[in-house]
């Protein structure tokens, strides 16, 4: 399928901040007005430290005060680590995070959160094969723990790893590999069966390889799962158009946005599929449908004017 991004969810590990460089380096100062004024001289101080941090809510004060409290021997390395990684994610500060998820595995080379944890902001990367590496052995570990084979049909419990076997499935839509993709998704539902984001992202594995009705009922239900869920509708009105079904595909994506942006994102789709002239009546009704001047509509009109006229020549 052509032009198709991938409208796959990723839920990360929370934690927080680490530093740039070489992965076996220590976290270096925090340049924030204020973030170093108190310098912990204990590690009680150390934990007040941590506490004001948390209650401001102020993201660089937190990781300047995880990363004081790994001189003392009160505090869990790998744990503050991970605290470190989980917070530097939230800022995207990729290669921060990185180092501070390979310095919890230099502190505990077993630890499944801080694999986990790496092989999903890997994957953000797009270096996919580490992150493949990494989730593969999260889920021989729990396999392990549940006494299964290595290989062979999927048990799970609570405590099973279903980030890592949605990140898998990710990996095998990216490879377009859509049958090993469902299997994953389907491990990750027996664990969080209520999770709108599973049920999207098996939905539109099924749509990747053309399989609307399988993929409409997994959207559906992620919907019925939550139904403020903006990336299912937006999925389901992606599949409705492709499907032949735009009135349905215009009302899915008005649960999400207003009509004129609606119109305008069809129009998007359209494009990128060659419908030049859908494309431009879809922009047109979007335009149209504006309160107020809307200069993305009006650009992509343009622009697929532009491509028919380029196309025709």
């Amino acid at each position: 399928m052509k032009h198709i991004v991938l409208a796959l969810t990723l839920v990360l590990l929370s934690g927080c901040s680490a530093m740039s460089g070489s992965g076996d380096e220590e976290p270096g100062p925090v340049n924030t007005p204020g973030a170093g004024a108190i310098k912990p001289t204990n590690g009680q101080e150390a934990q007040m430290l941590i506490a004001q941090s948390q209650t401001s809510g102020d993201i660089d004060a937190m990781v300047y005060a995880y990363t004081q409290a790994l001189a003392f021997r009160e505090f869990e390395p790998g744990e503050l680590y991970l605290n470190i990684a989980g917070l530097e994610r939230q800022r995207n500060n990729n290669s921060r995070a990185e180092q501070a998820y390979r310095s919890a595995l230099r502190d505990a080379p077993n630890r499944l959160e801080a694999k986990e944890g790496l092989a999903l902001l890997l994957i953000d990367m797009k270096r996919h094969h580490e992150a493949e590496t990494l989730l593969q052995e999260v889920i021989a570990a729990d396999r392990s723990r549940l006494g299964q084979p290595a290989t062979g049909e999927c048990m799970t419990d609570a405590k099973s790893p279903w980030r890592s076997y949605n990140g898998l499935g990710l990996l095998a839509d990216i490879l377009e590999q859509g049958p090993l993709a469902r299997e994953y998704y389907r491990c990750a539902l027996q664990v969080q069966p209520g999770l709108a984001m599973l049920h999207t992202n098996l939905g539109f594995s099924y749509y990747l390889q053309g399989e609307y009705p399988q993929a409409e009922r997994a959207m559906l239900r992620a919907v019925n799962q939550e139904p403020e869920y903006e990336r299912a509708w937006s999925n389901l009105g992606l599949l409705y158009y492709r499907w032949g079904r735009n009135s349905e595909a215009l009302m899915a994506l008005r649960k999400v946005m207003p009509q004129a942006e609606a119109l305008n994102d069809l129009g998007y789709i359209a494009l990128m599929e060659g419908e030049y002239e859908a494309a431009q009546s879809l922009f047109q009704r979007a335009i149209d449908a504006s309160p107020r001047y809307y200069p993305k509509a009006v650009e992509n009109l343009n622009q697929a004017k532009s491509m028919q006229s380029a196309n025709n020549r």
